[in-house]
């Protein structure tokens, strides 16, 4: 039997029909099914998830279960459970590339002195109809995923990553009490030591949002889990926070008035304007006690 190169970790709540789609890319991957393990993680405590048996048959799959909420809990259950020596993060709403696995190998097999803490692949958006796209889905062409610039600040997300097992329990895995920027907080961490590298031929595909709501229910998930690792002993720091956040989305779609045509740039005011309001009253929500959106 082939030695195991990756562990595929995927983390799923209540997203059965998106995380068949993600196994099927795997499915296809130009890469020995062999060498690497898929191990989902379902994080959702009422319910079970029942895979087809094709899945089983094609890929080396196991289904776990992790009752703590949150996906960074359902992360580093997939770690415990991992038998690889490189970890590979992906979401079960993502689309990896059929040369995903190929093409992030070739960034570890030449890295003699481990010194590659991270690799973050590129993660592009696609749409449900690109010639006549949502108000949320034209927000988003333009404030995507950037992970070449993530890589930049030391940080990563976690739909397109991969690190040595080593590397993360090393760091005591993802920050389980966070429900938001956990990805970030663990890879600034990690950069501190080790290299993070942008590999751009690392391709996962992920699916653009559609509705506005959605895109603000993003921004409140996110403003949590800025709360939880910034400002829970400061909430003058956080208005503080809330005043420059507001200002940067303000001014953004501003300036997208005077440089793209208003069929773009309109929707891009009004979901600016829906995501300032979401996040106020997300922030009276997390002033009052409450917890952070999962």
């Amino acid at each position: 039997m082939c030695e195991l190169y990756f562990s595929v970790v995927i983390p799923v709540y209540n997203d059965k029909v998106r995380l068949e789609k993600c196994l099927d890319a795997l499915i296809r991957q130009r890469f020995d099914q062999r060498k690497f393990e898929v191990i989902v993680v379902n994080n959702d405590p009422d319910g079970s998830i029942v895979l087809d048996d094709q899945y089983y048959n094609k890929l080396n799959l196991e289904l776990v279960n992790e009752i703590s909420p949150g996906s960074y809990s359902a992360r580093n259950k997939g770690i415990q459970c991992s038998n690889a020596e490189i970890i590979a993060f992906t979401d079960s709403d993502c689309i990896p590339d059929s040369d995903w696995l190929s093409n992030a190998m070739q960034y570890f097999e030449n890295d003699y002195s481990r010194i590659n803490g991270i690799v973050a692949g590129k993660v592009p958006l696609f749409f449900i109809n690109p010639n006549s796209m949502s108000f949320a889905e034209i927000y988003e062409k333009y404030t995507g995923f950037d992970f070449e610039s993530y890589v930049k600040e030391g940080s990563c997300g976690a739909g397109n990553w991969f690190s040595y097992k080593s590397v993360l329990t090393e760091f005591g895995g993802f920050n389980s009490q966070l429900k938001s920027n956990g990805d970030t907080e663990l890879s600034k961490r990690i950069s501190k030591k080790y290299n993070i590298i942008f590999a751009p031929d690392v391709i996962v595909s992920h699916p653009s949002r559609y509705l506005i709501k959605d895109i603000v229910y993003k921004y409140r998930r996110l403003l949590g889990g800025t709360y939880n690792r910034k400002f829970e002993n400061s909430h003058k720091g956080f208005l503080f926070y809330m005043i420059s956040f507001s200002w940067r989305r303000l001014r953004f779609a501003i300036k997208k008035i005077f440089i793209i045509h208003p069929k773009e740039s309109v929707p891009i005011f009004f979901v600016c304007l829906a995501i300032i309001i979401g996040t106020w009253k997300e922030y009276i929500l997390l002033l009052q006690g409450n917890d952070a959106k999962r």
